[in-house]
């Protein structure tokens, strides 16, 4: 083989071995291009949304224009109301009570035969201070014999009524005088609960002067205006009362 032909055949192997050596790189790249690893994927999932939201872009929102009508007014809202409903009744004021007084609430003293209402009440307001018979409401006179514990009783005086009254006891009812130290000693007691309601410390002291008259009376015999003052301080009372209206020179 001549020299040319050597230089021919080298060049020509030079040039088969370029063209083999493209088409295998070509291969190469088709064959790695086609069995790329997987994680690619989402790179073209990425890239592919902004493709699809271009496509199909979201309408704009659209901002409302301003209305013409006010707006109510911000306020503090008002306190909701109550099931409860409140009613208001005016009450009048109540009227101060007026004490009784039996100054003319006297009864019944004709049947007595001895003294008329008429003439009872006149003494009584000659004699006595008319407030000595206030709280009472009635003096009366009832035309038949009482006892108390079978006592007979010429008069009474009621504490829980406030109510007087006189009996007819023969034994010591002989005229208008016996009737009237009846009458006037039930009023000492009507006097004495006025003291004990009004005045509660001069009871006090009345019931120490009722101890010193038991004293003096056990000493002396003497201490009390009658015997029947000694039973009680009421009877004190009403006796020493009487006495002093009836007849104060004994005091």
């Amino acid at each position: 083989m001549t020299k040319p032909q050597k230089t021919v055949i080298a060049a020509l192997s030079l040039v088969a071995i370029t063209i083999l050596a493209g088409l295998g790189c070509a291969v190469a790249f088709l064959f790695l291009g086609s069995t790329s690893p997987s994680e690619t994927e989402p790179e073209v999932i990425a890239r592919q949304a902004p493709a699809a939201l271009a496509e199909a872009p979201l309408p704009p929102t659209a901002t409302p224009l301003p209305t013409d009508t006010p707006l109510p007014p911000t306020g503090t809202p008002e306190p909701t109301a109550t099931g409860t409903r409140v009613v208001t009744v005016t009450v009048p004021p109540t009227p101060t009570p007026t004490r009784a007084n039996c100054e003319d609430d006297i009864n019944n003293f004709e049947a007595s035969g001895i003294i008329t209402n008429e003439q009872v009440q006149d003494y009584l307001r000659r004699t006595i201070p008319l407030d000595h018979l206030e709280n009472c409401r009635e003096i009366r006179y009832v035309p038949r014999q009482a006892a108390a514990h079978g006592t007979a009783i010429s008069g009474s005086f009621i504490p829980v009524y406030r109510e007087i009254y006189v009996y007819a006891n023969t034994a010591s009812l002989r005229g208008a005088d016996d009737l009237l130290d009846t009458l006037v000693h039930e009023v000492g007691h009507n006097v004495h609960y006025n003291i004990r309601r009004d005045n509660f410390a001069l009871d006090v002291e009345w019931a120490g002067l009722y101890q010193d008259s038991l004293k003096t009376y056990r000493e002396t015999g003497f201490g009390f205006v009658s015997t029947y003052a000694q039973t009680n301080k009421y009877e004190d009372f009403a006796e020493t009362y009487m006495a002093y209206v009836r007849a104060p020179e004994i005091l």
